[in-house]
């Protein structure tokens, strides 16, 4: 997945606004199903960076690492920005002194760096991406020992995991970090998509109509599972996973269909960049209303919105300050290879 897949693209930016929607719910059936498309999103996201790690040994270990590298200076830029963001926030309230004694605490920072916990500031959303690290440095010890067997030995183990613990989280209200962490979130999906680059071949033999329609059916299923538990469980997950692979794989067949050509363009670097600012402007939106003393019924109804426009806004100015500054290195580089 060299060049750009629109189709993907598309779904990206869905997904970044689904995961939105899990952070500043709708009221009613509407937040519900937002909310199974953020998190079904999350499995999206995973499977592309599992499948873009496939290739040769020496090739792919400098890959993952380059993307290692990336993703932790992303990760350490944001967790910054979020400690600062949560300074003022905290010292607003009058809560300075208490979020300060967090810090002092040893355990504070094994709950961050292991469990990617970030509750002691307004963090916890950037789970994802330090779970993602972590999934980088297992996948690059995978690949140092070149045992391509391995990922078909973990993968249905990890499957069945992140199914059984997923479920049991949104079935009983469990903590959410049990399934929001790299073992369970985002590690069996990338092995998943790994697999699928190793097996490209024989699965884009399958016809694209039948693909379609089982992905509507399984979309179908999730989206019911979600408003309707199967004695007293939530059995989500798993129509979540063949609904998000489904996906994947109508992606890779069809790389230039997409739906809407304006969101496909921001899901290439956009959805990123939403996924990283929402929660402070979610954050900064309901404090700043509930300071005014808006009425909650209107709170309800406009914040979502107002998170959602506002985080669009800020990831397009982010994508657009980072064009800006790479452009004259580019120029310079694109003039050294003409001479």
């Amino acid at each position: 997945m060299n060049e750009r897949n629109s189709f993907l693209d598309f779904w990206k930016f869905i997904a970044a606004i689904g995961v939105i929607i899990v952070h500043v719910p709708f009221r009613g059936i509407a937040g519900t199903l937002g909310t199974a498309v953020g998190t079904w999103g999350l499995c999206i996201f995973a499977l592309i960076s599992g499948y873009a790690c496939y290739g040769e040994k020496d090739v792919m270990c400098g890959k993952v690492l380059k993307r290692l590298k990336r993703n932790g200076i992303i990760t350490a830029i944001s967790v910054a920005a979020y400690l600062i963001f949560s300074y003022f926030i905290y010292r607003g309230d009058g809560m300075k002194a208490a979020w300060k004694y967090q810090f002092k605490k040893p355990m504070t920072y094994v709950k961050m760096i292991f469990a990617g916990d970030l509750e002691c500031f307004y963090g916890s959303a950037l789970w994802y991406i330090i779970a993602l690290l972590w999934c980088y440095i297992i996948f690059y010890i995978l690949l140092r020992i070149n045992r391509k067997k391995i990922f078909y030995v973990l993968l249905p183990v990890f499957l069945v995991l992140r199914i059984v613990v997923d479920t049991y989280v949104n079935s009983y209200n469990a903590n959410w970090h049990y399934s929001g962490n790299a073992l369970i979130g985002v590690l069996p999906m990338m092995l998943l998509g790994y697999v699928i680059a190793d097996k490209k071949d024989k699965l884009m033999k399958i016809p694209t109509p039948l693909l379609i329609i089982l992905a509507i059916v399984s979309a179908a299923a999730m989206f019911l599972s979600v408003c309707f538990k199967v004695g007293n469980l939530n059995i989500s997950q798993l129509f979540k996973i063949i609904c998000s692979t489904l996906v994947f794989l109508i992606g890779i067949k069809k790389p230039n269909w997409y739906i809407i050509k304006p969101l496909a363009f921001l899901g290439r670097e956009d959805s990123l960049y939403i996924y990283l600012c929402h929660f402070m402007i979610y954050i900064g939106l309901a404090t700043y209303m509930y300071n005014k003393m808006v009425p909650e019924r209107i709170i309800d109804k406009q914040l979502p919105f107002a998170v959602i426009i506002g985080a669009i806004i800020v990831a397009r100015l982010i994508s657009l300050t980072i064009f800006l500054v790479k452009l004259p290195f580019a120029k310079k580089r694109a003039s050294l290879q003409k001479t």
